[in-house]
């Protein structure tokens, strides 16, 4: 009371607007209360938004390494970076064969088929690699032509057939009814390849086995006398195909040319459905 009056005489002014000037400052003064406890609320809630993405994110990183190490595991060889590919395939591995034979090599494969793993449908890429020691004395994969692998492999094909081809090439392996590899080859010359894989028929299967299902060598010919089995013309999805067939009928082996430029390599029936599907995707062919 005593205050307003001071001021009612000192300031010259009512006393309602004494009052009223009093009355708007006590409400500035709440209005910063309000907004400072409004920005502690805000502040509150944005850190435990923060919080919970953080943790989330740390949480699904989580996962994601238990997954890709379940992965590894499960599949047994190291996984390879992602890089241009002659087909598309939803997985990549290196196939390291450092200090390995022939034979070794081939039940490599053999082995990595029976694991499985895959999902149906799917085709996975498997590159070849060897260690090799870089000029500054560190080691790294390096991943082998096409030509190096045949020869790790032991293969018996011609060097006439093995000119004609590209260095690059693919080599996967298609889960369907089976865990199917095969081939897809650039080529380079399609008379000399054509003419290479002609004579490359006389012992493709016994080279290309274990990684290949085998088939016997010989067969019980029309007068009942053993003879060597055979590929066979057969035509696959309108394109010209030969085929190896076990004693049931079954193509176990095949290649065809699919155009001028490209040789497949198989042993399902669908594995070459699919590749011609994902060429002709990738306007290939």
């Amino acid at each position: 009371k005593n205050d307003l009056q001071r001021i009612v005489r000192e300031k010259k002014i009512s006393l309602v607007r004494a009052v009223a000037l009093e009355g708007e400052k006590q409400h500035a003064t709440s209005n910063v209360v309000e907004r400072e406890q409004i920005k502690k609320v805000h502040s509150r809630r944005i850190f435990r938004m923060l919080f919970a993405v953080f943790l989330l994110s740390v949480l699904g990183a989580a996962a994601f390494f238990g997954v890709y190490v379940i992965m590894q595991e499960r599949s047994g060889i190291p996984r390879e970076g992602s890089g241009m590919s002659i087909l598309f395939s939803e997985s990549a591995y290196e196939l390291p064969l450092e200090n390995r034979s022939s034979l070794e090599i081939k039940r490599l494969i053999a082995q990595t088929r029976a694991d499985g793993g895959a999902t149906l449908g799917s085709i996975s890429r498997f590159t070849p690699t060897i260690l090799q020691t870089n000029p500054d004395g560190t080691s790294a994969e390096k991943p082998l032509t096409l030509q190096e692998f045949l020869r790790a492999l032991g293969a018996r094909a011609s060097p006439d057939l093995l000119r004609a081809l590209s260095s690059e090439f693919f080599f996967g392996i298609h889960t369907v009814d089976e865990n199917a590899p095969f081939f897809v080859i650039p080529v380079l010359s399609y008379e000399r390849a054509f003419a290479g894989m002609l004579a490359w028929e006389q012992t493709m299967n016994a080279d290309l086995a274990p990684a290949f299902t085998p088939v016997p060598d010989q067969v019980l010919g029309v007068n009942g006398l053993p003879e060597k089995r055979r590929f066979e013309d057969v035509v696959m999805r309108n394109y010209d195909v030969r085929v190896l067939k076990n004693d049931a009928g079954t193509i176990e082996l095949y290649y065809s040319f699919p155009t001028r430029h490209l040789l497949v390599i198989g042993e399902s029936v669908y594995t070459f459905t699919e590749t011609l599907s994902r060429l002709r995707a990738e306007r290939k062919l």
